[in-house]
Order: structure tokens, then sequence, then C-alpha cells
């Protein structure tokens, strides 16, 4: 009886169906209402296009993301006294003088080793871990992992390079973490790039300078090689009109500027090494610098493609990758 049921519904939806098409936005959407008459019930099914399906694909991906970066942050808020306290009792047990810092601040009060760096950096090769920790700029914000500029030096240059940014990420956050991301992986190396979040935020300089500071300090205490990276300058043609609202861009792109050139200063003074994107990809660029952004802040996967080409250049001029006389290198061709 059930089978003969079933058969009497589907002859009754054949017979009382009905189709209805719109066009949204650009997208064709079918409707189609089937009606079973001895029921009296009826369905509206959308049948969407390829185009929509993978909008809402792409969103759904995204949120899950977000979520996931969310609990991770919580959960890093929640251990983040402990971890400053572990971290201040280190810096105490080594001699860290916080009184000095309190007057003078961290910026000018780390001195770091130039010798001690030297020496050490002509150790690493390409197989040895180096950690890079930073925001969405070292993360790669919607740009899929192989194709960041840490994800192409990692694949084509096979360097052991290990990409611990977080989206959003600010300078406090990344020296609460710096024990259990850096410090505890062992790496031969670190990358230290960040601070925009905390100019566009606000945060006075000398805060952000001091950040830098003390993770360079607290790196090189531990053995680890500090190297400093300056991200490539917004492009404010592509900033969304939202953004603007909220954000004096002209200021943010000051504070911009006097942090880079800090950043070069405190690099030189200490001999540390440095990538600086952000003058690199200029030169590289000369016209056409906002096409390589998605939304002005964030570079997009040809963006990336440069900055793996200006980092490749820097770290052959380390010492940690080998140049190949003769023999352009075409994958990262402009």
């Amino acid at each position: 009886m059930a089978d003969e049921k079933n058969n009497m519904t589907v002859e009754n939806i054949k017979k009382g169906v009905k189709k209805e098409s719109k066009n949204v936005g650009g997208i064709q959407i079918k409707t189609y209402t089937l009606e079973d008459q001895n029921a009296k019930i009826s369905s509206v099914y959308a049948v969407h296009s390829e185009k929509e399906i993978e909008e809402k694909l792409m969103a759904y991906e995204e949120k899950i993301r977000l979520e996931e970066e969310k609990k991770f942050l919580q959960r890093q808020k929640k251990t983040a006294d402990q971890m400053k306290a572990e971290m201040f009792a280190e810096m105490e047990d080594s001699g860290f003088d916080f009184g000095e810092i309190a007057s003078k601040g961290a910026a000018n009060s780390v001195i770091l080793d130039p010798e001690k760096i030297a020496t050490k950096l002509k150790t690493i090769v390409k197989d040895d871990r180096i950690v890079c920790i930073g925001d969405s700029i070292t993360y790669g914000y919607m740009v899929e992992g192989t194709l960041t500029w840490i994800g192409r030096l990692r694949r084509e240059e096979e360097i052991n390079l290990l990409n611990v940014g977080i989206n959003g990420d600010m300078t406090e956050n990344m020296l609460l973490r710096f024990n259990e991301h850096v410090i505890d992986l062992n790496p031969k190396a670190c990358l230290i790039m960040g601070g925009g979040n905390d100019i566009i935020a606000g945060v006075p300089l000398d805060i952000v300078t001091n950040n830098i500071a003390m993770m360079a300090d607290r790196a090189l205490q531990k053995g680890i090689v500090p190297m400093v990276g300056i991200v490539p300058m917004p492009s404010h043609k592509k900033i969304p009109e939202q953004w603007k609202g909220f954000v004096d861009y002209e200021e943010v792109k000051e504070n911009l500027a006097v942090f880079k050139e800090w950043l070069i200063m405190f690099a030189k003074a200490n001999n540390l090494p440095y990538i600086d994107f952000d003058t690199h990809m200029k030169e590289k660029l000369r016209a056409g610098y906002s096409r390589y952004f998605m939304d002005g802040a964030h570079p997009n996967p040809a963006g990336h493609k440069i900055m793996a080409a200006i980092a490749k250049e820097a770290f052959i001029e380390m010492g940690i990758l080998k140049a190949k006389a003769n023999d352009p290198d075409e994958k990262f061709a402009l």
C-alpha cells in the first residue's frame, strides 16, 4: 500500500507542478511549487545558479573560519594573564630592567648584541625553522595558504617557514603569545611583523615600538635571531568607503610612515636582518600598485606573489637561501 500511495503522490505532483522564474541581481532563480491535491500540501524548492551556490559556500566557509578564529582568541584571552606573568618572571630572572622601561620605554632601553646576531645568522640554513609572527599580512587574509608569500616560499623554495600570524592581531597580543607561538617552537629565527592594526586602532606609537623591541629581546635571550618585517603601505584608492567613516587614513598613513622609519632604525642599530616589503613593492610595481590589494589593506594572491619575491631576495642576502647563478627565477616574474 505504501508504494501505491507514493506512486499516486508522484503522479499528483507531476500534474500539479507550477514553475516561476525571476531575475534577482543578475541571478536566475527558478521556483517550483509542487501541489499534492489529496494531502493539500505545497512545497517550494528554489533552484539557484552556480554563481549563487559558490557565493553561499564561500560565505559559509568564511563564517566557519571566523568562528574558529574567535574561539582561538577566546582561549588566548583566558590565559593572557598567566602568559604575561610567566613572561615577565622570565624577563626579571634574566636581568631585564623594568624600571628603565618605565622611564625610557623598551624601544629605547633594549640593546641587542649585534655580534651575537651576526654569528647566529651565519649558521641558519633553509631547513632550519623560522617562525613568522604577525597579523593578517603574515597570515594571508582571504588568500589560500599555499598562495601566501610564506606558503609560496615553503612550496617553491622549500624554506622552513612557519606561519603563526593571526588576522586582526595587535602587537600586545603578539607579545603575550610570544612564548607559546615562538619560543616553545624552538626556531633558529623569527620574523616579527605587526603594528598596522595598533596604529589603525589609535594605539600610541611608543607602545607599539616597545612591544616590537621586547619581542626582539625575548627572542635573542633564547638564542633565536629576531628579524623585522615592514608591511606594504595600504593602497588608499581601494579602501572601502564604509571604513573611511571611522578611520582617518591620512593620519594612519603618517603614523605608518613614522613607524616604518623607526623599524628601519631599530633594525640597523641592532644589526637585525629586516625585510622591507613596503619599499620593494613600490619599486617593483611603480604603477598599478592598488591592483595588488583586495581591499586596499590586504594583498591579494598577486600581491603575495610579489611579497614572496621580495622575501626570497632578502633571505638570499641573509645567506639562508642560495642564489642560482645564470638561472633567472621565473616563479616570481612580475
